[in-house]
């Protein structure tokens, strides 16, 4: 009977009128293969590169989206975890190590957000980014790797993945216009994320509606202005006189009785 994984921590975030869960079971650093994992990873070595990303920043340049396709997997359990297990503690995922599993609603984390993986097949390279300085990226050396679960485009796993894009953009500083990027784009040869690839612009716009929606969120409510208020004045009227210096001669009185303001009208 398979032992599956249990999170170390479980994390809530808020993405505009969503909330996301995120089970976090990150490899230890220092872990050690028990077995030769790939031709990068032989008995002994780190199972993952343990190194920040950026040059040892730590601060994400970007997030690289890739399609894995779905697994069977026994009663109990979701394709999410069981990716994420069969990485580590299982050693059986040839070298890949990336930060998020996705499926359905589950998302399961496996690397810091700030540390690098094995996923973009781009080595230590960098090449031109998205943005309009020219600064130089590279998938694994630079960016947060996405797995996104599925044989055929999957509303619901690709919403959650859209979702979770989003809150790292928005976390770390980056936009939905020039910091998302395919596994493809540092490996041309590679047609990943397979099923997102034909509708990608459609996947991008669903990513920046949930962006916007974490930018109105953040934006503090200010209240109407209100009309100022009017001062309200009431007369009071002491006698009428079809002779006028019979109205002087009251006015007079109540002046030295201490009403100043009598006057006639």
């Amino acid at each position: 009977m398979a032992t599956f994984l249990k999170p170390d921590k479980i994390l809530t975030v808020k993405v505009g009128n969503s909330t996301l869960t995120i089970k976090q079971k990150i490899i230890p650093d220092g872990t050690l293969s028990t077995k030769d994992i790939c031709e990068y990873v032989k008995t002994g070595q780190k199972i993952k590169p343990q190194a920040k990303l950026s040059g040892g920043i730590g601060k994400p340049k970007g997030i690289t989206i890739h399609n894995t396709e779905m697994i069977d997997v026994p009663d109990g359990t979701n394709p999410a975890e069981q990716y994420c297990r069969a990485t580590f503690p299982n050693l059986n995922m040839g070298g890949v190590v990336v930060h998020f599993w996705i499926y359905k609603s589950e998302i399961w984390q496996q690397l810091s957000e700030d540390e690098r993986g094995w996923h973009a097949a781009d080595g230590s390279t960098r090449r031109k980014s998205q943005r309009a300085d020219g600064s130089l990226i590279g998938g694994n050396l630079d960016t947060i790797a996405l797995e996104i679960i599925e044989s055929g485009e999957d509303k619901e796993t690709e919403e959650t993945a859209a979702k979770l894009v989003a809150y790292l953009l928005d976390k770390y500083g980056l936009s939905p216009k020039t910091d998302i990027y395919t596994h493809q784009y540092f490996k041309p040869s590679k047609a990943c994320p397979y099923y997102i690839i034909p509708h990608l612009n459609r996947f991008i716009k669903m990513v920046t509606d949930f962006y916007d929606e974490i930018q109105t969120a953040k934006k503090p409510v200010v209240p109407a202005p209100t009309a100022p208020e009017i001062k309200k004045w009431y007369r009071v009227q002491v006698g009428a006189f079809s002779v006028k210096s019979n109205a002087e001669a009251l006015v007079d009185k109540l002046q030295k009785q201490g009403y100043k303001d009598a006057y006639v009208v």
